[in-house]
C-alpha cells in the first residue's frame, strides 16, 4: 500500500505550518523524519494518520483519502504514552481501541492476544497500566494501534521519554513491525537506536528538504540534527559490515 500527498499546506491560526509537501510512503518501510522543533513534523505526521484535514491531496494507492480513510489505514501514536492509555488493564486498553470497530469477542482477543505478543507484552494481560515501564508504556500504545490491523504507524517521538534500554526495546519492536509489513514513520530527535531504516527526511520551515538515505544525509551536514556517533563510524568503515557499537563513546578508532 502506498500513501501519497501531493502539495499538501496546512496553517494554525493563520501561520503556515506545511508548505506544499509531496512525498510517498509505502507498506514495509521505515521512515525517519528529522528537523528542528517547529519545523512540521508532528503536524505531517497528523495529517497522515487523518487527524488533521489539509489543503492539497492524499490518495491511497491513486485513489483519493479523507481524514476518515486515513484513520483507518493509519495508527497515531502520541509522544506521551500515559496520554493515550485509558483501559483498567493492558488488555482493557488494547480492547477499547477494538470496541468502536463493532468486532465480536472472539476476534478482539485473538487480536488482543496476537498485538500483546508481537510488542512482548505477552503475560501482562492483568496489569494495571499506570505500573508499566516507561517502555511498557510505549508498547502497549503501539499495540492499541496495531490491533485495528491498520496499514501503516505514525510515531511522534517514540524514543524521548525512554532511557537507553527502553529506547531498545521500542527500537526492536519498530524494526518487527517492519518485518511483518508495516509502513513506520517516525518523527523523532533520538536516532541512537534506530538502524534499519529506509529513507530519512529532513524538514526545515513545514517544507521536506531532503530525502535519501542516511550516508548521503550525513553528507549534508544539517547543523539541527545530532547525528550518532555510530553513524560516523558506519560512513567510515562501511554499515554492511555489520558492527555491533554498544557503547560509541568507549569504542577504539584505528
Amino acid at each position: 500500500m502506498k500513501i501519497t500527498l501531493s502539495n499538501v499546506s496546512f496553517e494554525y491560526s493563520g501561520r503556515r505550518v506545511l508548505e506544499n509537501v509531496s512525498m510517498e510512503f509505502e507498506t514495509g518501510k521505515l521512515y525517519i523524519l528529522v528537523g528542528k522543533n517547529g519545523s512540521g513534523k508532528t503536524t505531517l505526521l497528523k495529517v497522515i494518520s487523518g487527524l488533521l484535514e489539509a489543503k492539497g491531496n492524499v490518495f491511497i494507492d491513486g485513489t483519493p483519502a479523507d481524514p476518515l480513510t486515513l484513520r483507518k489505514n493509519v495508527g497515531y501514536v502520541f509522544q506521551n504514552p500515559s496520554s493515550q492509555i485509558i483501559g483498567a488493564t493492558v488488555e482493557e486498553d488494547v480492547a477499547f481501541s477494538l470496541e468502536i470497530l463493532g468486532l465480536d469477542r472472539d476476534e478482539m482477543q485473538r487480536r488482543i492476544k496476537r498485538v500483546l505478543e508481537l510488542v512482548g507484552l505477552a503475560g501482562l494481560e492483568k496489569e494495571d497500566p499506570l505500573n508499566l515501564s516507561g517502555g511498557q508504556k510505549q508498547r502497549l500504545a503501539i499495540a492499541s494501534m496495531l490491533a485495528r490491523d491498520t496499514h501503516f504507524l505514525a510515531l511522534d517521538e517514540p524514543l524521548s521519554m525512554l532511557d537507553p534500554p527502553s529506547q531498545r526495546e521500542i527500537s526492536k519492536v519498530i524494526e518487527d513491525l517492519k518485518k511483518e509489513g508495516k509502513g513506520i514513520i517516525i518523527a523523532t530527535h533520538e536516532l541512537e537506536y534506530l538502524e534499519d531504516f529506509d529513507v530519512i527526511l529532513h524538514m526545515r520551515d513545514g517544507r521536506i528538504d531532503f530525502c535519501g538515505s542516511w550516508e548521503v544525509f550525513m553528507d549534508k551536514g544539517f547543523e539541527d540534527v545530532e547525528v550518532p556517533f555510530k553513524w560516523k563510524l558506519w560512513k567510515k568503515i562501511g554499515k554492511e559490515t555489520k558492527w555491533e557499537v554498544e557503547d560509541a563513546d568507549t569504542f577504539d578508532e584505528r
